[in-house]
């Protein structure tokens, strides 16, 4: 029987990292659906943060699976994360207020070579 809600496109299950002693994250398990919204919510030292970086491939899961389209994964860097449709936003207020909130949202990532150049120079 198919799942009606459909296959996770992102699942983690049982994930820990740990920190010499310091134990950052443990028993961690979730799934992220397409057409859902996924919350990653607590108190600070929550373990919030490490967990994003654990999927966006700065940090190494030291427990449990990690899953992208039902496969197994563990990204060596965030370029390795990206490469499979992965990106972590990170908070900044550094922002350009005179700017859209989209292009604030990408700025730093505008294509450099080739067609797309060219449009997104006489779009923007």
């Amino acid at each position: 029987m198919t799942d009606p809600i459909g296959a996770p496109l992102l699942e983690v299950e049982d994930v820990g990292k740990y920190f010499g002693s310091v134990i950052a994250l443990t028993g961690i398990s979730t799934a992220v659906r397409a057409g859902s919204v996924t919350c990653v919510l607590g108190d600070n030292g929550a373990g919030k943060s490490t967990l994003i970086k654990i999927l966006s491939g700065v940090f190494q899961l030291d427990q449990g699976v990690y899953r992208v389209d039902g496969e197994p994964v563990q990204f060596g860097s965030p370029r390795d994360a990206l490469d499979r449709g992965i990106a972590t936003v990170y908070q900044d207020l550094a922002m350009i207020p005179l700017m859209s909130v989209w292009r604030n949202f990408f700025l730093g990532s505008e294509p450099t070579k080739g067609r797309a150049v060219r449009y997104a120079a006489s779009t923007w």
